[in-house]
C-alpha cells in the first residue's frame, strides 16, 4: 500500500474558491476529500494544513477559529506561519539556471 499525505495551503484554497464563486465550500471536510481522492492502492497516512490567523476582522478571526477547531477534530495537522502585508520584489535570477 503507498501512503499519502497531503498537504493544503490554506490561503490559496479559500481565496481560490471565493475566486471560483464556491462560497459553500467554506467549510470543506479536507479529510473526506483527501480520501475521495485517493487511489485504490494508496492509503491516507496524514492531512497537513497551512495556515496564518486572520488578524485584522474579529468576524473573520471567529469564523477561522471556528474552522480550524473542526479540522483539529477530523485530526488534520495545522500548521501555522506567518501572513505579510506588504510585497517585495526578487532579483532575476535567470541568468543563473542551467539548460541541460
Amino acid at each position: 500500500m503507498e501512503k499519502v499525505i497531503v498537504y493544503v495551503d490554506g490561503f490559496n484554497l479559500y481565496f481560490g474558491m471565493l475566486e471560483a464563486g464556491l462560497d459553500y465550500c467554506k467549510w470543506l471536510n479536507l479529510l473526506d476529500l483527501s480520501h475521495n481522492l485517493l487511489k485504490p492502492s494508496q492509503q491516507l497516512k496524514t492531512v497537513k494544513y497551512f495556515t496564518s490567523r486572520v488578524s485584522n476582522n474579529p468576524d473573520k478571526q471567529k469564523r477561522q477559529t471556528s474552522y480550524i477547531e473542526a479540522l483539529e477534530a477530523s485530526d488534520v495537522e495545522i500548521y501555522y506561519g506567518q501572513y505579510q502585508n506588504s510585497t517585495q520584489e526578487m532579483q532575476k535570477v535567470w541568468k543563473y539556471v542551467v539548460r541541460v
